[in-house]
This record gives C-alpha cells, sequence and structure tokens, in this order.
C-alpha cells in the first residue's frame, strides 16, 4: 500500500464511472496474481464500504481480467527505519533519538517497526515487531558506530531479506542520514539502480530526512533519489533542532495514511503478462466515482 498524503493520494488517477465497460472477450489466465487498490466514492466523494469482487471489473493492457478477490484494505503496515549511525551524524545523535521517540508513538499500534543502523557497516537493530516497548528502548540507546554510511547496501539487504517475499504487509521506508561518504559496495550500483526503476511497482513508500553538516556526501543524495522516486516526503536541514518535531508529524502524518487506506479496496486478480501493462478498474453499479493508484499494482 501507499503511504503519505503527497506521495500517494494526490497522485492517484481519478476517474468517474458510471456503468461497466463494454462486454470484452474473455481470455483463460494462466499465471501469476496483480493487485492494485483503489478508492470507491458516491458523486458526494462519501467512501462505499459494500462492494465485492462482482461490482469490479478490471482491464489490463485492453483485456478484462478474471477478479480472484477484494476487500477493504487492512494490510498492516511494516515500516523499515533506517538511521545513520556514521560520522555525519554523531553531532545529531540526541534529537535522533528524541526524534524517533516521538515518531513510533504517533504510528498505528498494529504497525511492525525495525530499525537498521548505517553507521560503518549495515547492521539489523531490531527485527519487525510490533512491541513498541522494544523499538523505543533501542531508540533512547541509540549511540553513534562512525565511519561511512552504506545506505544502498543496507537498502538492498533489508527489502530482499523482510519485504520482497512478504505479500501480507505495507511497505514503509524511513531514512535519517548523514552526507558523508557513501561506502555501499560498488557492485550494489547497477542493482539498486535497477531497484530504484521497480520502486513505483512495488508501491513501497519512503519518506527521508538528510542532514547536511559537512556537504559534497552522497547517502542524502541516495535518500533523495529514493524518497522521489516513490513520491514521498524528503527534507534536508543544515541543523538537526528541528529534527524531533518533523519526525513526530511524520509518525502522524504515516498514522493518517493508514487511517485512510481503511477506506480503500484491494483488488486481486489473474494475469499471464510478464509485463506492466496499464490496469484500468470499472465498477458495474451506476453513479460512483472511482479513484486508482496505478503505483500501488504488485504482483506475486
Amino acid at each position: 500500500m501507499r503511504a503519505c498524503l503527497g506521495a500517494f493520494c494526490l497522485v492517484a488517477c481519478c476517474l468517474l464511472v458510471v456503468a461497466a465497460a463494454p462486454a470484452q472477450k474473455r481470455e483463460p489466465q494462466v499465471g501469476h496474481m496483480r493487485r492494485v487498490f483503489v478508492s470507491v466514492t458516491d458523486l458526494t466523494g462519501a467512501p462505499i464500504l459494500n462492494l465485492t469482487s462482482a461490482d469490479f471489473e478490471v482491464n489490463e493492457g485492453g483485456r478484462l481480467r478474471t477478479v480472484l478477490n477484494s476487500g477493504l484494505a487492512t494490510t498492516p503496515m511494516r515500516i523499515a527505519i533506517f538511521v545513520d549511525t556514521s560520522d555525519g551524524t554523531a553531532n545529531a545523535i540526541n534529537q535522533i533519538r528524541s526524534g524517533l521517540t516521538g515518531f513510533l508513538a504517533a504510528l498505528p499500534a498494529d504497525a511492525e517497526v525495525m530499525f537498521i543502523t548505517t553507521g560503518r557497516q549495515v547492521r539489523v537493530r531490531l527485527p519487525p515487531t510490533t512491541d513498541r516497548r522494544k523499538a523505543v528502548e533501542f531508540a533512547t540507546g541509540l549511540f553513534p558506530d562512525g565511519g561511512a554510511t552504506p545506505l544502498r547496501d543496507a537498502i538492498l539487504e533489508v527489502d530482499g531479506r523482510y519485504f520482497r517475499k512478504v505479500e501480507n504487509r505495507w511497505p514503509v521506508f524511513v531514512i535519517v542520514t548523514g552526507d558523508s561518504a557513501e561506502s555501499s559496495a560498488p557492485a550494489n550500483e547497477t542493482p539498486f539502480n535497477k531497484w530504484l526503476t521497480d520502486l513505483p511497482e512495488r508501491g513501497i513508500a519512503a519518506h527521508a530526512f538528510a542532514l547536511k553538516y559537512r556537504g559534497g556526501g552522497f547517502p542524502d543524495l541516495v535518500a533523495q533519489h529514493v524518497v522521489q522516486t516513490a513520491g514521498g516526503r524528503f527534507d534536508f536541514m543544515n541543523t538537526a533542532n528541528g529534527l524531533p518535531d518533523k519526525l513526530k508529524t511524520l509518525g502522524g502524518q504515516i498514522a493518517n495514511d493508514a487511517q485512510e487506506m481503511s477506506h480503500w479496496y484491494e483488488v486481486e486478480f489473474e494475469t499471464n503478462s510478464d509485463g506492466s501493462p496499464t490496469v484500468e478498474i470499472g465498477v458495474t453499479r451506476p453513479s460512483v466515482g472511482i479513484r486508482v493508484s496505478y503505483r500501488r499494482v504488485s504482483s506475486s
């Protein structure tokens, strides 16, 4: 699912569906599954919450597809928090601790959180958990590790281990980084660029805060590229004084997004396409307005 009002709702493609699409030949579907998230409203903008699979019609690349399942989106979040503990953020460690505590307090109770530090090397400090006590204990005990920042390595490793093969979680990446040297393996540059290209299709929400103390660094640019591709929130600052309030605000924003998404439908359909053709969703009820986020289509 998608998080962030700027990253999700405002990029949704708005259609007005007043009747089902003209009948087309349905082809037998043998392949894999794709899913899309849609918001269905009446003409006053009020959400319609009683649709069934029979109410949806899916057109993928000009072909009608079989709807396998639909329901209101209740998938909980899994939030990966990447914290730069390198030399680039050593002077901001107290503000980072305070900001993460406020961020955690604002999140939905069912959201899983995990912590990854990127000082000197990639370390998964806290695997995904809904135990806020453990998460707060880690945040308040955070300490600098020094060295450079292998942010690209961290993103690829965490995505591969904790997100890519997990179908029942809404992925959110939150990055707090400085602008020290980027120490990721050169061999990961091409896989990372491929990961960026696939990011909109994967539906990963991403937000980042970059502390620009030194200038000329690279992790902040990596974070910026990730967020711009995902359409999330990116802030850079020359001082960490505002970081606690910014992180707390982001936590509240993510909580609001989760509440809004409870009014969206997750529609699963069968496909035999190897590419990512355009998906259009129809609703067979008259006078229904529908918003479709083509950026949240995933395959399995």
